[in-house]
């Protein structure tokens, strides 16, 4: 009889375990789901105001300027992890959306994606290839370049004319042809920019028939290797690298005031010590559009052409130089940028000699211990600038370094944010440019 009632007991006794461990998994699911359902979220919409990898940290900046000038725009900084879903579109300047959790006092992004500007209806979109078989054929158009002035002066695609989206609400159909039948095609900085399909529902509401967007703009035109122009103010004006690619004896005789001369045979050569942020302006005969293309394969990303060559500067009136060449290193300077500290000053405060100044290190904790750090300063991990920011006075410069600049940009945002006199150095602190003494911790 025991025996036999053993095995039954012991089955029992096995699935009553069994399906209690099963009502324990079940129970501590559902109780991680609802903390998860629990926890604070929320969408940010803005442009990435910077990306750290190592730091696993984005910031973004939301809000907008308003009509009266006063700008509502901060910059919020969020975490992320493996799990964050679309990292890899979150790039510097990029619109996007981004889904967050609050995980304790952090905010985690959950899920990035690109913020796509729709095109309106009843608006027809123009891709690469036909836009560029419409401007060979001579195709009677209207090409406008809806971004910022600025922008359209360093490059902008052939033949389009620079109407700014304000400048179109504001002076409406007095900046666009008087024929309505017109073929119009705006374009501005590609599928994330919302300012050539605005420009063109404007267009379609002042009674205009044939409106079209070309809709991957600028960004992908210059990726297909098509040529862009810069402005002859933004040439003379542009802190740029101009560089002539005709034979030395045509440079001899005549060339764009400021040029270097760069034979087109030598012209990979002699970039090799140029910075690759710098923008290049191009001028020559046959050879121009394939050294557009070298350029861009050497790595600039800003590289444009001089409208109508030499012949088509002359002809507008530009300053020239001739005789013997003397400029023969290729030199460039970057200005500095909004929040930018020069590593001038940067030197002072590390060597000791600016007392007023401090310097913040964004990098990991690892990274100070393996690499070492400058003199005068502060490991603030950028990750954890939220909640130390009070370690720091407020009636002292901060100058925010890291390793090439990203997450020290980052900082500087937080910091200034938070009322702090604060800038940041955007220079890769291995760069013998920098020149500082580092000291082991």
């Amino acid at each position: 009889m025991r025996k036999t009632l053993f095995p039954v007991l012991l089955c029992v006794s096995l699935a009553l375990l069994a399906g209690g461990c099963a009502g324990d998994k079940a129970e501590l699911s559902a109780s991680k789901q609802a903390i998860h359902a629990q926890a604070e979220t929320g969408v940010y919409a803005g442009k990435v105001a910077g990306v750290s990898q190592r730091a696993q940290t984005l910031s973004i900046t939301v809000g907008a300027k308003h009509d009266g000038g006063v700008s509502k725009s901060k910059v919020m900084m969020l975490k992320f992890d493996a799990d964050t879903k679309g990292m890899n579109v979150a790039a510097k300047g990029k619109p996007i959306k981004v889904k967050y959790e609050k995980r304790g006092n952090d905010l985690y992004a959950t899920e990035v994606e690109l913020k796509i500007a729709k095109l309106p209806a009843g608006i027809t979109e123009i891709k690469t290839k036909e836009l560029q078989t419409l401007l060979a054929s001579n195709t009677d158009l209207f090409l406008v370049d809806s971004r910022p002035t600025g922008r359209y002066n360093q490059a902008h695609l052939p033949g389009a004319h620079s109407i700014p989206m304000p400048v179109l609400k504001k002076k409406k159909a007095a900046v666009l042809p008087k024929d309505k039948n017109t073929m119009l095609i705006f374009y501005c900085g590609g599928i994330t920019c919302p300012l050539s399909p605005g420009s063109a529902i404007i267009a379609k509401d002042l009674g205009y028939t044939n409106v079209n967007v070309y809709h991957e703009g600028e960004p992908v035109w210059s990726k297909n290797d098509l040529p862009t122009y810069s402005t002859k103010s933004f040439i003379q004006k542009g802190n740029v690298v101009l560089i002539d690619i005709r034979p030395t004896e045509e440079a001899i005789a005549g060339r764009i005031k400021g040029a270097y001369s760069v034979p087109y045979e030598l012209l990979e050569d002699r970039l090799d010590d140029v910075p690759r942020n710098a923008p290049i302006v191009l001028y020559g005969d046959d050879e121009v559009l394939d050294a557009v293309s070298d350029v861009r394969f050497e790595g600039f990303k800003n590289v444009s052409l001089v409208e109508g060559g030499y012949k088509g500067w002359v002809k507008s009136g530009g300053e020239i130089e001739k005789g013997p060449i003397y400029n023969m290193e290729i030199k460039w300077v970057r200005k500095l940028g909004k929040g930018e500290v020069s590593v001038a000053d940067f030197r002072k405060a590390a060597s000791g000699e600016d007392k007023d100044a401090i310097i913040v290190d964004a990098r990991t904790k690892s990274e100070v211990a393996e690499l070492g750090t400058f003199k005068n300063t502060i490991n603030i991990p950028l990750d954890e600038i939220p909640a130390r920011m009070n370690e720091l006075p407020k009636d002292k410069k901060i100058y925010v370094h890291c390793s090439t600049g990203a997450r020290a940009d980052m900082a500087y945002n937080e910091l200034i944010k938070n009322g702090f006199n604060a800038k940041f150095l955007l220079l890769n602190i291995k760069d013998a440019a920098c020149d500082c003494e580092i000291i082991r911790p």
